[in-house]
């Protein structure tokens, strides 16, 4: 799953910062691709575990 999302969201950096100027569509590819790298990112972190896991755990 990791090796599917992090080319996906250098994909969606690629497209949000170099969208051409003269693109009638420009606003909606920046915010189509800030979208992808939001819920990419969020998909990511999912896996890392909290620095309180451990206390959490211990307070059970």
């Amino acid at each position: 799953m990791k090796k599917l999302i992090i080319p996906l969201l250098l994909i969606a950096v690629f497209f949000a910062f170099y969208t051409p100027k003269e693109s009638n569509y420009q606003v909606y590819i920046k915010v189509a691709a800030i979208v992808i790298l939001m819920i990419g990112v969020m998909k990511l972190m999912q896996k890392v575990p909290s620095k309180n896991q451990d206390k959490e755990e211990e307070d059970v």
